[in-house]
Parts: C-alpha cells; structure tokens; sequence
C-alpha cells in the first residue's frame, strides 16, 4: 500500500487487534515527528585533543582505590 486512498480502503477489513497496532503505529509516528530532532554526543564528530601527555594506567583507577575504601 503507498498510498492514503488504498490505506482508507484497507481499513474496514482489519480485525481489532490489526486497528489497535495500526493506531499505536500512527500515534508512535506522529509523536516523532513533532519532537524536535534530539541530539546525541555520538552524533558528534570526533574530537582531536591533541597529543597524550601521560597515557593512563593501573595507579589511575579510582575505582579500584573507592573499593579498597570499603573493605576496611
């Protein structure tokens, strides 16, 4: 079906539970299409920062320190 006449065709011949789905799916369309477009940082392009002064490593985990916190 592509077009709006051959869609309000169809309908009369749908049982309840194919209106309910056709009416989430026209409801879940719709409400995209009003919202704004929302945006994501990993729609961003990649940063270049510059070179790494002092690369990370074990020492730096403040994870691991927070756990050692609580075992005492």
């Amino acid at each position: 079906m592509s077009t709006l006449t051959e869609i309000e065709m169809a309908i009369p011949h749908l049982d309840l539970a194919e209106l309910s789905r056709l009416e989430r799916l026209v409801h879940f369309v719709r409400s995209r299409r009003e919202q704004p477009k929302r945006r994501s940082a990993f729609d961003l392009e990649p940063l270049q920062l510059g070179k790494v002064i002092k690369p990370l490593t074990a020492d730096d985990d403040l994870l691991e320190e927070m756990l050692d916190d609580t075992r005492d």
